[in-house]
């Protein structure tokens, strides 16, 4: 046992020797490349032009992000004057026979070296993981050899495969970044197969060899520069417990808890290695390929030992996972003080997203009077996040205003969750519109304001579809979730079509306008007053021990025309004031139709007495509209016409 222990040791301490060693020197890698295979001349050259290409593109996307001209070729220099002597005598033209430009071709086998250099090499390295862990679960399942001689072919395999890939890291350097991470998978799946399928050793050492085999992966990757050398190792990773078994049944209810417990820790610890790797390199695709994993791999972790930990231990797990993509999605910017891009802030959002709604998951049913602290808590932590960022450096005021909406937007959540109501959706949707919205003009990212689009159309069906239904039998006029939730939606429509507003020259012409929102948002004030007083007598008649009479009914309908009419008139007001032609014409319709429904229903189902007061209560706005037209006739002069 003790000798495994330190052939272990012994040889990933090896592979970390020899991946830190100071790499030769380029004219040295050159002279041996050619003096060993010419062949790497021309594999350099290509690859300095692929190099080359995307630098170019880059520069073009980032010209075309800031609106950089391209900049106007120079002029070609003027001739130097000539002496009177040389301007005498002409001078034959000399004749410069025209050069033959060949035209471009496209080299047939540049991609057929990369289909059949570069795909199949990687392809086959994963095909040799696969079967590799298919192997060592046959030969279990079959007996063929002992637990330790398993696990050692395996190590012996992946270190091979590491040497072989540094050995070879000059004449074949895809080769190479394949070997690698096709041999750190197999270090993977042979450390993680000693202690969770065979109980060779203990959780302690398990942990810590696969801390040094993350460390390792981690240190090749930066070593070969190469995205593609993580993320074969990280796939390798996290498919290991998969080919061994270790979502199967199998051991006592305790031992259970125990295998539940290590698997936790092997995805920890491999999240460990993304953090390290994450430092220093912003692979963001790599990134996002972890934290997939990592959630896909806690699924189906809880599905299997939900039973066998309780709820401390699923929250403290997951928990582990977001702490560590935090520091995976910004320790890259916090350190070298780099701009996060749109791709970074998703990350960002996936991350807090998935963590937020898991934990609701869990803990809602046993700790349902806490979560609104724990939302707070989560507001407290991004607020944190967002001050040591801008202490960091004034280079990070963009991440830190995105940490700070983050903030505010689980401090918005918190309130509700409480509480209790279920309009917390409709107001965490209309806290993320605006925040949106306002980090779309605030880091000059149109992307983000097209997201906040997408959430608005979202956030206003809920709100017709959903949100509108409420139960009579304990409804409470205004103080109610659903009026809450329409109280959120409508000023976040308001915040919305101020900041579009504002901006609104500098905005492309195919953008949203604002009149959208404004309409919008007045459209959903109407919906929900109308809704409130309707509801506040249907559920006065429900509610009713004996049979209502019919002057309850004409008053439920003569309120909802006082609601119309009055909110036209309130309308109009503001028109005329502002010297909005379009409120004034918005009013105006809403008139219309408080009109049409006072000749055309009021007038037929109304008892005698409601029916004199819808009338008399019209006439009366109507006459106060037409004073104030007449009152402020120059100010609104050519309502029909003025823009």
């Amino acid at each position: 046992m003790n000798l495994i222990v330190i052939f272990i040791i012994v040889l990933i301490g090896l592979i970390i020797f020899l991946a830190v060693r100071k790499r030769p020197s380029s004219s040295k890698h050159r002279s041996e490349a050619g003096e060993e295979n010419p062949e790497a001349i021309g594999d350099e050259i290509r690859r300095l032009r692929e190099l080359v290409t995307q630098i170019n593109n880059r520069l073009d996307a980032l010209e075309q992000r800031r609106e950089i001209a391209a900049p106007e070729p120079s002029p070609p220099p003027k001739p130097a004057p000539m002496a009177p002597s040389q301007e005498a005598v002409p001078m034959p033209a000399a004749e410069v026979p025209p050069r033959k430009v060949k035209p471009a071709r496209v080299k047939e086998t540049e991609w057929e070296q990369i289909l059949g250099g570069s795909w199949l090499a990687r392809i086959g390295v994963l095909a040799l993981v696969i079967g590799a862990g298919f192997f060592l679960k046959f030969a279990f399942d079959n007996n063929w050899i002992g637990p330790t001689g398993r696990v050692i072919l395996g190590i012996i395999g992946g270190l091979a495969m590491l040497g072989l890939g540094y050995y070879w890291r000059r004449r074949y350097p895809v080769l190479t970044q394949v070997l690698s991470g096709g041999g750190i998978a197999i270090l993977y799946l042979s450390i993680f197969a000693s202690f969770a399928v065979y109980d060779l050793i203990n959780i302690y050492a398990a942990v810590a060899f696969l801390l040094l085999v993350s460390a390792a992966s981690a240190v090749l990757a930066l070593y070969y520069d190469s995205m593609a050398l993580a993320i074969i190792g990280i796939i390798g990773a996290f498919f290991a417990p998969f080919i061994l078994g270790a979502f199967g049944e199998r051991g006592t209810a305790a031992g259970r808890g125990g295998q539940a417990i290590q698997l936790l820790a092997y995805i920890s610890v491999i999240d460990l290695g993304v953090l390290l790797l994450s430092t220093f390199r912003n692979w963001r695709w790599f990134t996002l390929l972890a934290l997939g994993s990592s959630l896909i791999a806690y699924g189906f972790w809880y599905a299997e030992f939900n039973r066998a930990v309780g709820v401390a231990t699923a929250e403290i797990g997951i928990t582990i996972i977001f702490l560590i993509f935090v520091g995976a999605t910004s320790l890259f910017h916090f350190v070298w003080r780099r701009i996060p891009q749109a791709f970074d802030y998703a990350l960002m959002v996936i991350n807090a997203a998935a963590y937020f709604g898991i934990s609701l998951g869990l803990m809602w049913d046993d700790f349902r009077i806490w979560m609104g602290g724990f939302v707070l808590l989560l507001a407290l932590f991004y607020g944190a996040l967002s001050y040591i960022s801008l202490r960091r450096s004034a280079a990070n005021v963009r991440l830190s205003l995105f940490a700070l909406s983050v903030a505010l937007i689980f401090l918005t959540v918190a309130v509700p969750i409480q509480l209790g109501d279920r309009a917390w959706t409709t107001i965490a949707w209309a806290a993320e519109f605006v925040v949106l919205m306002w980090l779309s003009f605030t880091l000059h990212m149109p992307r983000l304001r097209i997201y906040s689009y997408v959430i608005f159309i979202i956030m206003v069906g809920r709100l017709l579809i959903f949100d509108t239904s409420i139960n009579l039998s304990t409804f409470r006029p205004v103080i109610n979730e659903r009026f809450l939730a329409f109280l959120a939606g409508i000023g976040a429509i308001y915040i919305a079509a101020y900041f579009i507003q504002r901006q609104r020259e500098t905005m492309p012409a195919w953008k949203m306008p604002a009149s959208i929102f404004w309409v919008t948002a007045n459209v959903l004030s109407v919906w929900i007053l109308s809704f409130e007083v309707w509801d506040s007598f249907s559920s006065t008649i429900t509610r009713a021990e004996f049979p209502v009479s019919e002057g309850i009914r004409d008053a439920q309908n003569l309120s909802l025309t006082a609601v119309w009419a009055i909110y036209a008139v309130i309308l109009l007001i503001v028109g005329i004031v502002r010297r909005w032609r379009y409120v004034r014409l918005g009013a105006l319709a809403l008139l219309a139709v408080s009109i049409v429904k006072v000749f055309a229903y009021d007038v037929f189902k109304l008892e005698m007495g409601y029916r004199i007061g819808a009338f008399v209560g019209l006439g009366i706005l109507l006459l106060a509209s037409a004073y104030l037209y007449q009152r402020y006739s120059k100010t609104i002069k050519g309502v029909f016409i003025e823009k």
